[in-house]
């Protein structure tokens, strides 16, 4: 099934007709262990006969050797597949979506160590033009492929102090929520452009109600940029092995899932969400703090937090509109 999606959408990309549409339409099935991402930095097809050089947080792409290793122009066939495969599961539906998701955060690059025949040559310049990294020559690879902007999103990303696995491509794993904690009437979630502090704070005992607020402060982020932060970060708890994560229907606050025996720990879902937004978005400065309120009865912290959240998105809404807005943008930060 997702195969043939994965067919589907190469075909609605590639050029028609041309020599890369047709090796990727003559492809086998094949399955990408995408989960393996959450231990390495991305994977490179190396278009040449083995050996291939030592590559650092990287590994070589892992399919059946006989896709990448007996015939050229099939092993770029099977890169472009695995790199459409993964932006249209990230959301992309169209070229330029492709590109940004592929640049941001793509699983494979491409070594080119020697001279390829010219027979490839419209075919390697089509993947490169979808947003795939070529590395030309031999020389220092493992070093050059360090500096691909979308491995170094990964690595940055995998550098946060979270016990389990946790990478994009855990994003679409096919989990069965036994349990989730949000979406009720005090729940909130924000993400604001006043961060004090770098870091995450957890406050209360793990339950079913909780409040996230992130501040966040870099180059260029400002109130325009935290909507659409705020829309990506509220998936990045999900790329925590075994969680879902999403905004509620009211966009008020997350809902954060679980498998079985997989419930994550606040502080988890905290820098989850702090390092995804230093890794695939470049934010200097992330402070995330979550608070949690008992099961039941009243909890001014919670209630505090959520007027904040809509107070600010008030004030955001207004001022994207031209609008003059109704009162501060964020003011005194909960503890």
């Amino acid at each position: 099934m997702e195969h043939d999606r994965d067919r589907t959408f190469a075909a609605s990309i590639l050029t028609a007709g041309g020599s890369l549409a047709d090796a990727v339409a003559a492809l086998p099935p094949f399955a990408p262990p995408w989960p393996a991402l959450a231990g390495q930095s991305g994977w490179l097809l190396w278009l040449a006969l083995p050996p291939v050089p030592r590559l650092g947080a990287a590994r070589t792409l892992p399919v059946a050797p006989e896709l990448v290793w007996e015939e050229p122009s099939r092993a770029l066939a099977v890169a472009a597949a695995v790199a459409l495969a993964y932006a249209r599961r990230r959301g992309a539906s169209e070229r330029a979506g492709i590109d940004a998701i592929l640049r941001r955060e793509g699983p494979v690059a491409i070594a080119v160590p020697e001279e390829v025949d010219p027979s490839l040559r419209g075919a390697l310049a089509e993947v490169e033009g979808l947003g795939v990294p070529l590395l030309f020559g031999p020389e220092q690879v493992a070093e050059r492929l360090a500096m691909v902007p979308a491995f170094q999103a990964r690595a940055l990303g995998h550098a946060a102090p979270i016990a389990r696995p946790h990478d994009p491509a855990l994003a679409w794993q096919a989990i069965q929520a036994v349990e989730q904690m949000g979406g009720d009437a005090l729940s909130s979630y924000v993400l604001h452009h006043e961060g004090e502090t770098d870091g995450v704070r957890t406050t209360g005992d793990p339950s079913g109600r909780f409040a996230v607020e992130v501040g966040v402060r870099g180059e260029g982020v400002g109130l325009a940029e935290s909507a659409a932060l705020e829309a990506s970060a509220a998936a990045y708890p999900g790329f925590l092995d075994g969680v879902t994560s999403r905004e509620d229907e009211r966009g008020h606050g997350l809902v954060i899932g679980w498998a079985a025996g997989r419930r994550p720990a606040g502080d988890e879902v905290g820098e989850a969400i702090r390092a995804w937004l230093r890794g695939l978005d470049g934010v200097e400065l992330v402070d995330v703090r979550l608070v949690f309120a008992p099961e039941t009865g009243r909890s001014a912290r919670l209630t505090e937090m959520r007027a904040r959240a809509n107070a600010f998105k008030q004030h955001r809404a207004a001022a994207l509109r031209g609008e003059p807005p109704p009162g501060p943008a964020v003011g005194n930060t909960v503890g």
